[in-house]
């Protein structure tokens, strides 16, 4: 749910989303803080992290991690300096779709799904993967450009809890969760 449709307090609610402006990839680096904070703490955090630099043209180089292996997928295809087509690697997004698949096999404790964006509001990319951590009553948190924000909406049905770009405030609610779920049992 969003903050002007809330009737409960949001922060119980098990997916969560760090809003942020279009093209901003601040919140890429505190995601991936939050994550490695509390994997340093002991609790079993899966997922994708997102890092972006730029090739030697000067196109932008996007890159996936596995948080649990460090293993790296290559999301763009550098296709030269005048291109202006897409540069999504789909056999990537595939490849670390498998991530994600096996990290709920592997009952990880939180999910950290490195954003919600266009090919995934158009059901490719990971919505499946979204779907199924939700399924699963598994925790999850993930990234929105504001541009994406309906698409969100209308993919989580409102269910779920909206974080500011805070990484104490992230971190919190991280650990609400898990604790929640560890009280569950």
């Amino acid at each position: 749910m969003t903050a002007s449709s809330a009737s409960l307090d949001d922060s119980a609610l098990p997916l969560a989303a760090l809003l942020h402006a279009d093209d901003c990839h601040d919140m890429d680096a505190l995601l991936e803080r939050v994550a490695r904070r509390l994997m340093a703490a002991g609790w079993q955090v899966g997922g994708l992290v997102f890092r972006m630099d730029h090739y030697a043209n000067g196109n932008k180089r996007m890159r996936l991690f596995d948080l649990r292996s460090d293993a790296e997928f290559e999301l763009s295809q550098d296709l030269g300096a005048s291109s202006d087509a897409c540069s999504l690697n789909p056999q990537a997004i595939a490849q670390a779709s498998a991530v994600l698949r096996q990290a709920l096999a592997d009952q990880v404790q939180l999910m950290l799904v490195n954003r919600f964006g266009q090919v995934e509001a158009l059901g490719g990319g990971f919505a499946q993967e979204f779907a199924a951590c939700v399924e699963a009553g598994l925790p999850v948190l993930t990234a929105v450009a504001l541009r994406h924000a309906s698409e969100w909406q209308r993919f989580t049905g409102g269910a779920h809890c909206t974080l500011a770009g805070d990484e104490e405030a992230v971190h919190a609610w991280c650990v609400q969760q898990l604790q929640a779920a560890e009280t569950a049992r």
